[in-house]
């Protein structure tokens, strides 16, 4: 039985549209960018040991949709939550979530667990009605690895499906993409991107210094990008590329030249960018070193459901059916 782990970096865009800088020789922080110009070795060596896909999410890109559509492997969630006197409640949307379906299908074979901040452990989303530890928002990346979900899976070896939230990404913005050398990394994207970097490293060393390596598929996600260096980034007061703008919309942005303050004609869409990475050493040789050219958010659910043979009914295609496609 192979272990999946799914890791969901919030605000991490898989890849950038070609020819943007934001400092000379840099691109915005982007997992497929940063890997070509050999500054995220650990991200590298999962690329170059799995399955890379450019991937893009098609539907609303604030964080709780993109983070549904993770959940559940399709676009028509309806509405994610509700307002009622100022406060928010869940919708109570019918949609059941991957990793619930898993537990209540086939609670003997599937264990599961989640690693998350309070919104994402509801129905809908990663709730799994036990084994969900759900911590504050934005809550430190290096305590959700260290202090909970890596103790956790070396005292229960058994846990096969497993879920593990990094959100802090989503907090650094409004900053600059490229800062030179900095001592914190929150100063800017560049400088998180490199933290998260050597966390993922511990991630990939834990699971080969307890022996899970061999029969995990580690897949690596997220629910949206940023702006930065297009006709949104400009609307939200950016002056120059070097400047991130969150994700709101319009997310059918385009390049801006800010020299001479208008649209280069080209599209950006840089919020829509997500990242979908599958490695690991369950990974089979034969897929290793693969790149699919056009993937979307809502296959990385019925990817997990493929590894996992679990009949999961969805919208999107596991990654190794659009391989077949090719």
């Amino acid at each position: 039985m192979p272990k999946v782990i799914l890791l969901v970096i919030d605000q991490l865009p898989g890849h950038w549209v070609e020819g943007v800088e934001v400092a000379d020789g840099m691109p915005p922080v982007n997992v497929w960018g940063y890997h070509r110009k050999g500054l995220v070795p650990n991200f590298s060596h999962l690329i170059e040991e799995g399955i890379f896909a450019f991937a893009w999410n098609r539907g609303e890109c604030n964080t709780p949709y993109g983070m549904k559509y993770l959940a559940t492997g399709r676009y028509d969630v309806g509405s994610v939550w509700r307002s009622e006197g100022g406060q928010m409640y869940y919708s109570g949307n019918e949609v059941v979530g991957l990793f619930e379906f898993a537990k209540h299908h086939d609670p003997v074979r599937i264990k599961a667990a989640t690693f998350t901040t309070d919104y994402w452990a509801a129905p809908g989303y990663f709730y799994t009605a036990a084994d969900t530890y759900a911590l504050p928002a934005s809550f430190p990346d290096e305590r959700m690895w260290r202090e909970y979900a890596m103790p956790y899976l070396r005292l229960r070896k058994d846990r096969n499906l497993v879920y593990i939230y990094f959100p802090v990404m989503d907090a650094v913005s409004y900053c600059p993409s490229f800062l030179e050398p900095w001592p914190h990394s929150k100063f800017s994207k560049h400088s998180y991107m490199l933290f998260l970097d050597s966390l993922l490293g511990e991630v990939v060393e834990f699971l080969q210094a307890e022996g899970f390596w061999d029969g995990t598929y580690l897949i690596v996600a997220s629910d949206h990008g940023y702006h930065a260096g297009c006709s949104t980034a400009r609307k939200e007061g950016a002056t120059g590329p070097n400047w991130c703008c969150d994700h709101p919309g319009p997310h059918d942005c385009e390049v801006w030249d800010f020299e001479n303050d208008r649209s280069e004609g080209e599209y950006s869409g840089c919020t829509r960018r997500t990242l979908f990475l599958i490695s690991g050493g369950a990974l089979e040789p034969s897929l290793r070193g693969r790149v699919v050219e056009e993937a979307e958010i809502i296959d990385v659910a019925p990817t997990v459901a493929d590894v996992m043979d679990l009949p999961y009914e969805c919208e999107g295609k596991s990654i190794f059916r659009r391989l077949k496609e090719v």
